[in-house]
């Protein structure tokens, strides 16, 4: 976790790197825009609510994240991107501490703690409309 000073408003935030596939990250910068805030706004937000809605005690796994690359099978140095991106996680100080704590206590690590809040917000708080509908279609067949 690196600590630095927001230039525009001289506050501290941390930094913490995590990884998530391109698609998901792309959504999520949808999700700020159309929201009109930052990815910084944004990412405190789904922090808050995940804190205050606790979904790992509801039955949420930990989610492990995947490496930039895979080495393909059967060959010697060769490697495929996986789809997968870096993606830096910017929190006031007080969040990532709280998420480094929340790390510690469930026994995982911070990469793939806010991997997991990252995929809660944007699979099951603001889920994709393909996956509304695919969901409500599952509803009105199975009841």
């Amino acid at each position: 976790m690196r600590v630095f000073t927001d230039k525009k408003s001289g506050e501290q935030y941390v930094e913490i790197p995590t990884r998530a596939p391109a698609k998901m990250q792309i959504y999520a910068k949808t999700l700020a825009f159309a929201g009109g805030k930052s990815l910084k706004v944004m990412f405190r937000e789904a922090a808050e609510r995940f804190f205050k809605d606790e979904p790992w005690k509801q039955g949420l796994a930990w989610r492990p994240t995947k490496g930039l690359t895979t080495t393909l099978k059967d060959t010697v140095g060769q490697k495929e991107a996986t789809g997968w991106m870096q993606v830096n996680m910017r929190f006031p100080v007080e969040i990532g501490n709280e998420l480094e704590r929340l790390a510690v206590e469930q026994n995982v690590s911070l990469s793939s703690l806010c991997y997991t809040m990252l995929y809660w917000w944007t699979w099951w708080v603001y889920p994709p409309a393909s996956e509304r509908a695919r969901r409500e279609a599952f509803l009105r067949k199975n009841g």
